[in-house]
């Protein structure tokens, strides 16, 4: 078995300070200008934090978005059998990230809206479920706060850093794709709080819909939507669990939603108006 031994003096922490630095400061927060050519044009759509909200608190709720494109299409085959294998996965990237305020004075409002710029070619935008379309990720002719990669993830890892809860819906997904490492004590995932041990997940509308009667995602996806609508499921899981202490009632509250997804087949009936 690999291994590695090493030796240090007795005395080092008297000699040398061996406190270890965080890299990342609040700076990363700081607002700074989109690399958008038209940015004189552009139509902001978040609320930079003030130099009072920097300092984060540990626990200090932050509900996020983030939406993708594909940058190449998936490669499969159909085996003599009949079955479709896939070959090659498609590869996403991110394309949009937002964290909104979860509580405070400005609570819901976001603080982070940033499209990502990328060097390499899109081959799907897929506006239907990301909102993105052609043109918002080009420095060129968009009208979006855009940055780079690098820039929004020194922003997430600040935050992870300084200990905040993470509030969204399907996270794990979102993570893995960015890339970004968070403790699971750190993430409060509606799609997890809402569902039941070896059940289906239920979908971010049909639980807006079920439980704040709301009909989100009308005609595509918007991160500030989706992410602030994560918030209020979360607000009404803490008021309807007696803040997550009375697992008995959420768990009733849980098999009513099951009976009800299953009676609807987790579709919202077309006859509701939009709210």
């Amino acid at each position: 078995m690999p291994c590695v031994l090493y030796f240090t003096r007795t005395d080092l922490s008297d000699r040398y300070n061996t406190t270890v630095q965080n890299p990342i400061d609040e700076s990363v927060l700081l607002p700074k200008a989109s690399l958008a050519q038209g940015s004189e044009n552009q139509h902001r759509t978040f609320t930079p934090l003030q130099p009072n909200e920097l300092s984060f608190e540990e626990g200090f709720p932050v509900a996020i978005d983030a939406e993708f494109v594909s940058l190449n299409q998936e490669e499969a085959e159909i085996r003599s059998d009949g079955t479709r294998t896939t070959v090659k996965p498609s590869q996403m990237s991110v394309a949009r990230t937002t964290c909104i305020r979860g509580t405070g004075p400005m609570q819901g409002i976001p603080f982070i809206d940033d499209y990502i710029s990328t060097q390499e070619q899109v081959v799907d935008y897929l506006t239907k479920f990301s909102g993105i379309k052609p043109g918002d990720l080009d420095v060129m002719i968009s009208s979006k706060h855009i940055t780079t990669l690098k820039t929004t993830y020194l922003k997430l890892k600040y935050l992870v850093n300084r200990g905040v809860i993470f509030i969204g819906h399907g996270l794990k997904k979102d993570f893995r794709v960015i890339n970004l490492q968070v403790p699971s004590n750190q993430i409060m995932d509606t799609a997890i709080l809402f569902s039941l041990p070896k059940q289906r997940l239920a979908s971010l509308k049909f639980l807006a819909w079920y439980f704040l009667k709301l009909n989100i995602q009308s005609e595509t996806h918007d991160s500030i939507e989706d992410a602030r609508t994560a918030l209020m499921l979360y607000e009404k899981y803490l008021e309807l669990s007696d803040n997550g202490n009375d697992k008995t009632l959420w768990k009733s509250t849980l098999k009513e939603l099951y009976e009800q997804g299953r009676k609807l087949n987790w579709k919202i009936p077309e006859t509701e108006p939009n709210q």
